[in-house]
């Protein structure tokens, strides 16, 4: 799983570092120069040690073809979400399972390890389809019968984040509008910014970066009444 090729289309980063990069014919390339080495000779490991978790793994996606890829920290390895061209959405690593989540392909997922009781960590993924609907899947459990969000358009790009307030969600539309989603309560907020949107990136903090062909927009999700039109604060 060598270099990277020159189109990607989605580019996810494992919690041990490895970048994983999904090329524009839907196969996975993996970059681990930024994964921490483990002391001793590079002879002495070799002769020590077989194939790790994350040469296994590594090896599994190796087979896969997707059209969306994301990845979240887990008790180990993490999650590595892919969706595919049939709607399909399948998870690897310290959880895996397979669903279908949409009539028709899968245009971003994203993926979440929540923590639950103050130990335990329950996986969460996000998928946005062509069918202009967000869906939500716990691997090992069926998923939620009613979408989070959906619309008359196809979704973009989907991004998910633990923030002070609990999950989140953020959502790029076809139509150029941007929605944030408080999953826990359900509250929503919405911004158009006027160009296209190609993808969002939500950070812990609750903040939401915007990206379009030209520029980048923060944005900081405030309470009913700091909201300015359109739902969100802009900072610069």
């Amino acid at each position: 799983m060598g270099g990277f090729q020159p189109q990607s289309v989605s580019v996810s980063v494992m919690a041990d570092g490895t970048v994983l990069v999904l090329d524009e014919g839907g196969r996975v390339h993996a970059d681990g120069n930024w994964v921490a080495r483990p002391a001793g000779s590079g002879i002495l490991r070799l002769l020590d040690e077989g194939p790790t978790g994350r040469d296994v793994l590594l090896a599994a996606l190796r087979d896969q073809v997707g059209t969306a890829i994301a990845c979240a920290a887990g008790p180990d390895l993490g999650i590595v979400v892919f969706g595919d061209a049939a709607g399909e959405v399948r998870a690897f690593g310290d959880w895996e399972g397979v669903a279908v989540l949409h009539r028709g392909g899968v245009n971003a997922v994203a993926a979440l390890g929540m923590p639950v009781g103050g130990e335990g960590v329950v996986p969460l993924v996000y998928s946005g389809g062509a069918d202009g609907t967000v869906r939500a899947w716990s691997p090992g459990h069926a998923p939620m019968a009613v979408s989070l969000a959906e619309r008359d358009s196809a979704v973009v790009s989907v991004d998910a984040a633990m923030t002070p307030s609990g999950p989140a969600l953020a959502v790029a539309w076809a139509d150029g509008s941007v929605e944030w989603i408080e999953v826990d309560s359900g509250a929503r907020q919405t911004f158009r910014p006027g160009p296209p949107v190609r993808a969002v990136a939500l950070a812990p903090d609750g903040r939401l970066v915007v990206g379009m062909d030209e520029y980048l927009v923060c944005l900081t999700p405030g309470s009913p009444a700091q909201l300015a039109p359109g739902g969100v604060q802009s900072r610069p």
